[in-house]
Parts: structure tokens; C-alpha cells; sequence
């Protein structure tokens, strides 16, 4: 046969923690090709005669599962291979015809891509906050990554412990900033595999635990409440816009900009504040308390022309 497929080091392209692409070498009618296999290590801790990483290699929990995965990979591939053959199929293929067929092409489909798609579709949706958190991620794995494209086959475990490990070796980074990126990831990847761009087995949080620590819980103090509360503004200004803002939060349950900014007033019904979370959809329901009508009252008597209350 004169094609043939091997576990090797891509020496050419390190990555920005010093680390190499441990790829299958496709050999065929002395043309070469490469296959990522979304695996990593430094050259020190890859055998390059026994094409297989070594035992003290320290960045997994266990060196024996990586290179046992590894060599399903190149089994798998050649499995490929032997079909092609035994259909006659082989001689008429080029090397990139046959790696297109050992991995599938659909399943290596850039999350990148993906998720910049998403970002297009959320912003249609007016979901921006989510949008700007999507577009966020991508630019921060991007850096990670040294701008080259991530498929989704390579997002696996391995490359979110490394994304920790980058992230958490800044002193000034936290492990609930890293949840928060995780959760992002997560929710892309969620929507990769319901629209079917990678397989649902290859889900690289199935074993990852997100993780958080408990925050401070910060408060504003009394004291600061009383004066926002007996500021004196001048009706119309953009202080006596801001604390009425203020007021509204604080006496609706902690109203969130957003939501205010987006009352109309259809939503004062019966002596209620009838709205729905822009960001959870759930629903509220707020009576018009005492302290709450005369701001109310306000802007009803001096609608926005938009229809929207505080814009």
C-alpha cells in the first residue's frame, strides 16, 4: 500500500506556551498531509521513536489515557485507510481527498466562525449584552491561540485546562472570571451541537467542572441612600433623571437598567408594573407604591416621543 498514517510532533508550529500540535502524518504516493488530533505538548515530553508522549509528562491527569486516545485516532484513520482500499478507491485520491475522509470535515468546522455567527444573530435579536459576551470569548481564545483558527474537534478538555492554567497565571485574573468564560464557551458549543457541527460525544464538559468562589457582597450603605433620596435636582436635568432612576431600582425589586429603559406604557396596568426580564424572561408584577407614583406620573405626563419612558 502506498499510503500510510503515523502519531507525530509538528515541530514547525509552536503555540504561545511553548507547546506543538501532536498530529497523524498522512502519507500517500510520497505526498504529505497533516491531521490535527487537538493535542499538545512540548517536544521534551513527546517520544518521537515511539511516537507517543511520555510518562512524566505533567499537564494531564493521566499520560496513559492521552496516548491511548491518541492511538484510537490513528486506528480509526486507518480504518479509513484499509475501506478505501478494499473499495478500490484509494489509488484515485489525493492525500487532502483522504484526510477529508478520516476526519470528517463537518466535525471541524470553526467555532470561531461559529460563534461570529451567533454573535450576527443575537445582535438581530437585540440580545446585545449577550452578543458583546460571545464576541468577547472569541477575541480572548484568539490571543490564547495566537490568532490561528480553533475547530470545534480541538476545544476538547485538554485545551480548556491549558485556557485555565493561561488565564489564572495572571495575578491580577480570578476564578470567577474564568467561570464566566466557561459558561460562554459552554453556551457556543451547546448550540454547535444542536445544529449538528460537531458530535455530541466529543462535549469536553462532560469532565470539566466550571468552578466559582463566593464574592464579597457589597452594599451601598444607608447613609448614601438617604442623601440620593433627598437630593434636590432641577426637573429635567440629567440628575433628576438619574435619581429617579435609582429610586425606581431600588423600590421595583432592584429593576435593572435594561428593563427600564425598555418600559413602555403598556406596561402600567391597573396600578402595576407589568414587564418581562429582558435577560431571564421571567416575569414580574410590581404594585405602584405611594413613593413610586409621583415618578411614574412624571413621565407619563411627559412621554418620551420614542413611546419608551426614560430614553
Amino acid at each position: 500500500m502506498n499510503t500510510s498514517i503515523k502519531l507525530s510532533l509538528d515541530t514547525r508550529r509552536m503555540i504561545q506556551n511553548g507547546c506543538f500540535p501532536i498530529i497523524l502524518r498522512l502519507t500517500h504516493f510520497r505526498k504529505t498531509t497533516s491531521i490535527k488530533t487537538g493535542h499538545y505538548v512540548p517536544e521534551e515530553y513527546w517520544d518521537h521513536q515511539r511516537c507517543k508522549v511520555k510518562r512524566n509528562f505533567p499537564d494531564v491527569d493521566s499520560v496513559h489515557l492521552m496516548n491511548t486516545l491518541l492511538l484510537k485516532k490513528q486506528l480509526k484513520a486507518q480504518e479509513v485507510i484499509n475501506k478505501l482500499a478494499d473499495n478500490n478507491q484509494l489509488d484515485k485520491l489525493t492525500a487532502k481527498d483522504i484526510a477529508d475522509k478520516i476526519v470528517n470535515r463537518k466535525r471541524l468546522s470553526s467555532f470561531y466562525e461559529f460563534g461570529l455567527q451567533k454573535v450576527e444573530e443575537l445582535i438581530q435579536e437585540k440580545r446585545i449584552g449577550t452578543a458583546r459576551n460571545y464576541s468577547g470569548i472569541i477575541g480572548r481564545l484568539k490571543v490564547f491561540t495566537s490568532g490561528r483558527d480553533l475547530k470545534f474537534n480541538e476545544l476538547n478538555l485538554e485545551f480548556l485546562k491549558r485556557f485555565e492554567r493561561y488565564h489564572l497565571s495572571n495575578p491580577d485574573n480570578s476564578i470567577n472570571g474564568i467561570a464566566s468564560y466557561m459558561r460562554t464557551i459552554k453556551a457556543i458549543y451547546n448550540k454547535g451541537i444542536k445544529e449538528g457541527m460537531v458530535d455530541e460525544s466529543l462535549y469536553p464538559f462532560k469532565h470539566y467542572v466550571i468552578r466559582t468562589k463566593p464574592t464579597e457582597k457589597r452594599a451601598i450603605k444607608l447613609e448614601s441612600i438617604k442623601k440620593i433620596l433627598e437630593m434636590e435636582t432641577k426637573v429635567g436635568s440629567r440628575y433628576f433623571h438619574y435619581r429617579n432612576y435609582f429610586i425606581l431600582s431600588y423600590l421595583m425589586l432592584g429593576m435593572s437598567f435594561i428593563d427600564m429603559a425598555f418600559l413602555r406604557r403598556d406596561n402600567i396596568i391597573d396600578g402595576r408594573v407589568k414587564f418581562q426580564r429582558r435577560k431571564t424572561g421571567k416575569r414580574y408584577d410590581i404594585v405602584i407604591t405611594d413613593q413610586i407614583k409621583p415618578i411614574i406620573k412624571y413621565y407619563m405626563d411627559y412621554p418620551n416621543p420614542s413611546g419608551f419612558y426614560y430614553l
